[in-house]
């Protein structure tokens, strides 16, 4: 990566998160960017996106759209050719970012594969992110709702707070799983203190689904 396409890199990330499209920051730090050329002419920016993510922005065209006018916006003024004349508008693609090759990578995946189990943690985020043709993220086997929360988590483990991202909490009130299931974000214990973490989304009714969340599980606390 040039110093050009370093701080086109490094203002479009900040352009995002200026714009409070979080989420599209957290992705766009973890991706990389690269000017192509062809005869010394550039022809395409290329977004390389972490697997895990690929089809978040790719299948989302709001999202795609943000990210595509945001580089745009950055990168006006800044492409030239070899003889330094401005080349305009250049397009954007997004392509998956290829995993670096370590030893025995091989015995990795296979253990990956064969240690992989079956848990309630994350169980209603996937359920949602299916319904929308999406993932949930996954880091260090755990299932993160957003690439912010991954960062979140790593903050935790470096502070040693034991922390259960994705939690299923189950009160039987009604017989009717939607009702009766939530997922905090993160239920956090900290010096013999436990307290509920809710990460804030890019999405319009968040507020409501949050202060709704919150007065559900007000509901078992014992006065």
């Amino acid at each position: 990566m040039n110093e050009l396409e370093k701080k086109l890199h490094r203002t479009w990330v900040q352009l995002l998160a200026g714009y409070n499209h979080r989420e599209l920051a957290a992705i766009a730090i973890d991706a990389e960017l690269d000017i192509l050329y062809d005869n010394w002419s550039p022809y395409v920016i290329s977004v390389d996106l972490p697997p895990e993510v690929y089809g978040v922005i790719t299948k989302n065209e709001a999202f795609k759209e943000l990210m595509v006018k945001s580089i745009e916006l950055v990168s006006d003024g800044y492409i030239k050719d070899q003889n330094g004349y401005d080349m305009g508008q250049v397009p954007v693609q997004f392509r998956m970012k290829l995993i670096d090759v370590e030893d025995n990578w091989k015995d990795k995946v296979r253990e990956l594969i064969q240690n992989a189990k079956e848990t309630n943690q994350g169980s209603l985020v996937e359920k949602i992110f299916a319904r929308d043709g999406k993932q949930p993220v996954i880091y260090n086997e755990m299932k993160f709702g957003s690439r912010s929360e991954i960062r979140i988590a790593q903050e935790f483990e470096s502070r040693r707070v034991l922390f259960f991202p994705l939690p299923l909490a189950v009160r039987s009130d009604t017989g009717a799983a939607y009702l009766d299931h939530r997922e905090p974000d993160f239920l956090v214990c900290q010096d013999g203190i436990w307290g509920i973490l809710e990460v804030a989304w890019h999405h319009p009714d968040r507020y409501e689904k949050d202060s709704e969340k919150d007065i559900w599980f007000k509901k078992w606390q014992v006065s």
